[in-house]
């Protein structure tokens, strides 16, 4: 998932960068080590031991540490710097932080050696403390090309609002992979204990996905929630909560298409099968019929109820899928690529042409493809497959699919999980388009 909260690593790399006066340790806002600084030199002249001349603020400057200093540290009391992290919008990588003195309009450059968009396309997360943090889109101009990348000027408006004293304040934030985030916007919200999974308390997040409630208990709980009007939208999230303030973020939905799970016991067996999404989400089609799951019996050729080579299904859950190894394919080698890979993963001849029969035809349009493979461990964390009497393998396998018109995309490979196929078999394909 994308680091959306990153920004405050990265804020000494920020250009521009403003600072407040009265911000005598450059900590980004104005406290109680401040008034300690100002204590040290209150009453001081120029040429004293404990004269600064940071904390002489008077405008002008007077030579002195005087109540009019002691005026312009009130003034700033309790200031925060704002923190931005720009985001691309169509890679989803962040392309810059930095920090803004106060609210207002802002213009800054940023460099992209390949903007996804023309004109190139951003969104922004603004952060300061007292205050909900807020998501900002718009829109670049390039300038010319550096040994940076494109130059582009950005513009940005940003104007904060002040959470709720004695609230328990937050924002929850929808992402998706390579593309701008989102709020939970106008939608109703399950807390729930962890222990009992009983409903502690409830709210409704306004249009910027805000929320003020009456304090909790620090600890976890889960979110529940739908990100749609439909029930194929449903989250169920693990929070921590701490404190009075806190920022969420969670996958958005995405579509699984066309899994087929091939079963192999070594005796005909009648089998319960069935699908769990730990994060939240439901089976949309299925053959044969879902319902409550799959009650099927299987021959040990793999013949499903007598008639069906596999099952078929697809869902919808958050996208909690790996983006970090992959590979980038040349659309001329996609077949020999999905052979070669899938071999090597341990799926059969058979489950390795019904893949290339159905998705070859369906993958054109684009000069280049990026791969990413998501085996047992990452599955699980979205879709979970369980039987009734458990296979001695499983063999997992979805691939993340991207379009690209390049292949400047440089992904360090994935190591492929060691899969055997002795004994009671299950083997399950599918993909993830984007």
């Amino acid at each position: 998932m994308k680091s959306l909260f990153s920004v405050l690593a990265c804020v000494l790399l920020a250009i521009p960068c403003w600072a407040n006066q009265a911000d005598f340790d450059a900590s980004g806002e104005v406290d109680a080590i401040d008034f300690a600084i100002f204590a040290r030199a209150w009453k001081s002249h120029e040429g004293e031991p404990n004269w600064n001349p940071l904390c002489d603020i008077s405008e002008p400057n007077d030579g002195v540490i005087d109540w009019r200093d002691v005026a312009g540290l009130g003034d700033n009391w309790c200031w925060t710097q704002i923190y931005l992290g720009i985001y691309s919008d169509g890679w989803g990588n962040m392309v810059d932080a930095l920090t803004m003195e106060d609210e207002g309009h802002v213009s800054f450059i940023v460099y992209e050696e390949e903007p996804y968009y023309d004109p190139p396309e951003y969104y922004a997360y603004a952060y300061r403390q007292g205050f909900y943090t807020e998501l900002y889109y718009f829109t670049g101009v390039k300038q010319y090309y550096t040994p940076l990348g494109w130059r582009i000027q950005c513009e940005l408006d940003v104007d904060l609002d002040p959470t709720t004293a004695g609230k328990l304040n937050g924002v929850i934030f929808l992402t998706q992979w390579y593309f701008a985030d989102s709020y939970l916007a106008d939608a109703d919200v399950n807390v729930l204990d962890p222990n009992t999974f009983n409903v502690v308390t409830q709210f409704h997040t306004d249009l910027q996905g805000r929320f003020a409630i009456n304090p909790l208990p620090s600890g976890e709980y889960f979110f529940e929630f739908y990100e749609c009007d439909f029930e194929e939208c449903y989250h169920f999230e693990e929070v921590t909560i701490e404190g009075q303030y806190g920022d969420f973020a969670f996958p958005g939905i995405e579509l699984v298409y066309k899994p087929n799970i091939y079963i192999y016991p070594q005796e005909t067996t009648d089998l319960e099968a069935c699908l769990v999404f730990p994060h939240g989400g439901s089976v949309t089609t299925a053959i044969p019929d879902y319902n409550d799951g799959w009650h099927i019996t299987v021959e040990p050729s793999g013949i499903i109820n007598g008639q069906y080579d596999y099952l078929f299904y697809e869902s919808v859950q958050p996208n909690y899928s790996q983006h970090t190894t992959g590979w980038v394919v040349a659309a001329g080698q996609l077949e020999d690529f999905f052979r070669s890979n899938m071999a090597e993963t341990g799926f059969i001849q058979g489950e390795i042409d019904d893949f290339i029969e159905y998705w070859i035809p369906r993958l054109s349009g684009y000069p280049y493809y990026a791969i990413y493979p998501q085996y047992n461990d990452d599955l699980d964390e979205m879709i979970r497959l369980e039987f009734s009497a458990p296979p001695q393998n499983l063999i997992r396998l979805i691939y993340s699919i991207r379009g690209l018109e390049t292949n400047s995309l440089m992904l360090p490979e994935p190591v492929i999980p060691s899969f055997a196929r002795d004994g009671f078999t299950v083997a399950e394909w599918g993909v993830i388009l984007y």
